[in-house]
């Protein structure tokens, strides 16, 4: 089975950090064409902002 994975950047305000930043984002399709985030150059996840985060609040 072919995996398919793509990045995206996504710019945007960091509250963790306190600044604008770019993170990169690494994505997987799965067999009915839904994009599910698996990993992304942040703290996303981790850190105290995940579940309000606006920033990556953009990709989902």
């Amino acid at each position: 089975m072919e995996e398919n994975i793509s990045e995206e950047f996504v710019s945007g305000f960091c509250k963790a950090q306190n600044q604008t930043r770019m993170v990169v984002c690494e994505f997987e399709e799965d067999e009915t064409g839904r994009r599910h985030l698996t990993g992304a150059d942040c703290a996303y996840g981790k850190c105290e902002h995940s579940r309000d985060c606006l920033l990556m609040g953009k990709i989902q």
